[in-house]
């Protein structure tokens, strides 16, 4: 089991690392590749005033969609919100980098993250609210007839591995459910949303700002708002 536990700590969390690193930047190049071509009348009329305000309008809520479903909107922005900041700014997660993986494979002989974290108490809350709402919205996508119609399978599961990593480190953390293994259980359970990000539909995150840009223009040349 030890040497299992170094595999899923070294080899592996680096292959995975290596996968979402080399997979995000073909899947930004792959967009702009083939928007390039498909749009070239969109990038003539690049209008950057536009692009800036077309992002906010999605980063914050001030667009049409908000307005027609606030409930689901807003507990939308939690579930991402909170979906971001815990994995990078969670003291656990950051000791575990500086003192650890940083440190001692010598990348970086001082990390600027030391400062850069959540206060602890935080943690299990926002942990809490990325369970809770992405329960709700399993439920949503199993319940609602409109929603369940355009639900496939690999949604269901893409929704269960993002909820998973923040399962198993509250459970892991905060009760011994899952033994001795739940460290062991978490880290490979991040692994695994990691590899997925940029092989399937959690790869919106990536083209968020990218795909919002060529809305702007396009909606900004028609006349329209977002």
């Amino acid at each position: 089991m030890e040497s299992f536990a170094e595999f899923v700590e070294g080899p592996l969390l680096w292959a995975a690392f290596i996968i979402f690193i080399v997979g995000s930047i073909y899947r930004v190049i792959t967009f702009f590749s083939l928007s390039t071509k498909r749009d070239k009348i969109v990038y003539q009329n690049f209008n950057l005033g536009a692009v800036i305000k077309t992002w906010l309008r999605y980063i914050f809520p001030f667009n049409q969609t908000v307005k027609k479903t606030p409930v689901f909107s807003i507990a939308g922005y939690l579930f991402h919100l909170c979906l971001l900041i815990v994995p990078l700014f969670c003291v656990a997660h950051l000791n575990e980098w500086e003192e650890g993986y940083l440190w001692t494979s010598g990348i970086l002989e001082w990390s600027v993250l030391s400062w850069a974290w959540i206060p602890e108490g935080w943690t299990p809350v926002m942990t809490w609210i990325v369970i809770v709402i992405g329960a709700g919205f399993l439920l949503r996508r199993l319940v609602l007839p409109e929603v369940k119609i355009l639900t496939e399978a690999s949604d269901y599961l893409i929704l269960i591995v993002t909820v998973l990593p923040f399962l198993t480190g509250f459970l892991a953390s905060h009760t011994g459910v899952l033994g001795d293994h739940g460290r062991l259980i978490h880290i490979m359970a991040g692994e695994l949303m990691l590899i997925l990000i940029p092989l399937t539909k959690l790869s919106h995150f990536l083209l968020f700002f990218p795909s919002r840009m060529v809305m702007g223009i396009e909606w900004n040349r028609r006349g329209y708002s977002a």
